[in-house]
């Protein structure tokens, strides 16, 4: 636990373009200073000469080099996040790890198991959960506004170009795939605002464009409060219906202004992330009468980068003591389970279940 009033010193383990955003906003906030770029690429060594920090080729140099540390920021390649953060956590290096956890839960399971052991926090970047969107319609939630929770429908649907799966190979393969890259984000959210999700049925297809991972996906999801989900998602069509269009928060991605999210509840429904609710006149209201339609405004910015800062506002907050990890160890870990259980009922044809992670 560092000092309240102290400057944390965090390291960018990464550079990538997640990492080099985090890089960037570090740099910029008063309350941390940039302390090192760890990366082998050429690239990270001129963003580090850019922003005049020390550089490192790989993690075990820059431990050994005893460059004070507070945190690091884990934006590498799935696979290498259990080794990354377990030579962080025995030098005491708190770290906030990208997106998912880890490549599978064994990993994932490790990761929160080796926190808990070693008393080093963590927290998870789905930064999603950071947008004041997502904590307003957490609130309403919480408070009763929506009544019970009967159910969601989500809508992930866009179409990525060619040049994306050329730059990266890796998204073709095996831990590729838009529920790996892309539906574990909605996922923690759902997971955030419906409770744990217990069990999956899913089907998914490679038919657009033939690669080992799918294109498109239909899920449907149990939570543990009876509350139901329904799920399609695509990365091979057009469709103005994801979030990260109906946010803007992503500037390679056109902004529609629509919702991807739909929630149900027995008082009143909510689309997200626009937050325009539906309700009748009254709670005894039914389909019979008339019903009403009330955005909510919320003067923060929806973008990404209000997001990640506020996420890194945590970690530091996180790091001095002050405030719990919004996304836990073991929030990943959950997230990291349901994604492993779509595939397994994608490809077994069955129904699965998906046991909690209590650590």
């Amino acid at each position: 636990m560092s000092d309240a009033n102290s400057i944390l010193k965090i390291a960018v383990v990464g550079a990538g373009l997640i990492g080099e955003r985090h890089a960037r906003l570090v740099n910029e906030l008063p309350e941390f200073e940039l302390c090192a770029i760890i990366d082998p690429s050429e690239h990270s060594r001129k963003i580090a000469k850019e922003l005049s920090v020390s550089h490192f080729a790989d993690l075990n140099t820059f431990l050994e080099s005893g460059t004070e540390c507070a945190g690091a920021i884990i934006a590498t390649p799935n696979e290498t996040h259990r080794a990354f953060a377990l030579s962080c956590f025995d030098k005491g290096i708190a770290c906030l790890i990208e997106k998912p956890l880890a490549a599978n839960s064994e990993d994932a399971i490790a990761i929160a198991e080796a926190c808990r052991r070693s008393n080093t926090p963590v927290l998870v970047g789905h930064h999603r959960r950071h947008h004041s969107v997502s904590r307003v319609l957490k609130e309403k939630i919480e408070q009763g506004d929506l009544g019970q929770l009967v159910g969601a429908q989500l809508t992930w649907m866009l179409r990525k170009p060619d040049d994306y799966f050329e730059a990266g190979e890796w998204r073709i393969q095996k831990g590729g795939g838009p529920i790996w890259i892309n539906l574990i984000h909605e996922i923690d959210l759902l997971r955030y605002f419906m409770g744990d999700i217990t069990e999956v049925s899913a089907f998914v297809s490679n038919a657009v464009r033939g690669n080992a991972v799918e294109d498109t996906g239909v899920i449907n999801m149990r939570c543990k409060n009876g509350a139901v989900v329904s799920a399609i998602l695509s990365d091979a069509a057009p469709s103005p219906w994801h979030f990260e269009g109906g946010s803007g928060e992503n500037p390679n991605i056109a902004k529609t202004g629509q919702s991807g999210l739909r929630i149900f509840g027995t008082k009143t429904s909510i689309e997200f992330p626009s937050l325009a609710q539906w309700q009748h006149d009254n709670d005894q209201g039914h389909w019979g009468t008339q019903i009403n339609k009330t955005i909510h405004q919320v003067n923060d910015a929806l973008d990404g980068e209000t997001a990640l800062t506020q996420q890194l506002k945590n970690f530091g907050n996180v790091i001095r003591g002050k405030e719990e990890p919004l996304v836990s160890a073991q929030d990943g870990v959950q997230s990291v389970r349901v994604v492993e259980a779509i595939h397994k009922s994608a490809n077994d044809g069955s129904t699965v279940k998906i046991s909690s992670f209590r650590n």
